[in-house]
């Protein structure tokens, strides 16, 4: 996860009120996600959350972290999510952020 000076794009889905994601491809099927929220300081941090059995995933010959997609619709994943910049820490579940 890094600190941003931008912030998400426009066609981001707000999971939450300080929590927006979108959804990346790669070679014509959903990678993973990127999971953008707001620190209290005003600032956006993102990180990558890559999609466990995804081919972008796969194809690496060192195994990566991945998280598991439980469903898609509504966006459920785990395990938790914790940005290792910012510390936020939470789930999402149900299409929604929720803080751990």
């Amino acid at each position: 996860m890094t600190e941003m000076d931008g912030e998400p794009p426009a066609d981001a889905i707000e999971i939450g009120p300080r929590n927006r994601i979108t959804f990346s491809e790669y070679k014509g099927e959903t990678a993973g996600i990127q999971e953008w929220h707001l620190k209290a300081d005003g600032k956006w941090c993102v990180g990558w959350i890559a999609f466990a059995g995804a081919p972008w995933a796969n194809s690496f010959q060192t195994p990566i972290t991945t998280w598991n997609v439980i469903q898609r619709e509504p966006l459920t994943l785990t395990p938790s999510i914790l940005c290792r910049a910012c510390g936020n820490h939470g789930h999402i579940t149900n299409g929604q952020w929720v803080p751990a």
